[in-house]
């Protein structure tokens, strides 16, 4: 599913599916952000294969400029949101929200009822996108992704029904 949207007059913003081609341009995002610890391409190229509709980008100018990755789960219809991250230039435009609604009508599409996700307590911005779009606080986890790296673990229950 590709979905265009004019996110002002000069730019045109599509969602859509990633591809293999995609991937450099994945990886760049994500060692932009988080330099050494990103997501290598192997990642990517693992997920494209594995789960290609939870894998959604976004692109202006033919430019990939935001991605949002999940995976499935340990329990049925639930559903892992990994990663949202939007290049640091086209932060503040509004395509974080877009991607995330695009990527939560797949997973929607796709029957998962439950989606839960990580997220630094100190990322207030995104803490305050995930509420806005149904996501629940489940409580902090402290030393969650290794010595220090607390996590908010956050729920959103669909309506999607098996």
């Amino acid at each position: 599913m590709t979905l265009s949207l004019t996110a002002s007059k000069a730019q045109q913003l599509s969602l859509r599916s990633a591809s293999t081609a995609d991937i450099a341009a994945l990886a760049a995002l994500e060692a932009a952000y988080y330099e050494t610890e990103g997501y290598p391409e192997a990642l990517f190229f693992q997920a494209l294969h594995q789960w290609p509709q939870l894998l959604q980008v976004a692109v202006s100018e033919q430019e990939v400029v935001g991605y949002c990755l999940g995976a499935p789960g340990g329990e049925p219809h639930s559903l892992w949101l990994m990663s949202l991250l939007v290049s640091a230039k086209q932060r503040g435009k509004g395509i974080g929200v877009k991607l995330l609604k695009h990527w939560l009508a797949i997973a929607e599409q796709l029957g998962y009822q439950t989606i839960q996700l990580s997220v630094a307590p100190e990322n207030h911005a995104a803490i305050e996108l995930y509420r806005q779009n149904g996501f629940v606080e489940q409580g902090l986890q402290q030393d969650y992704l290794g010595a220090g790296q607390h996590r908010l673990l956050m729920t959103r229950q669909t309506l999607t029904c098996c």
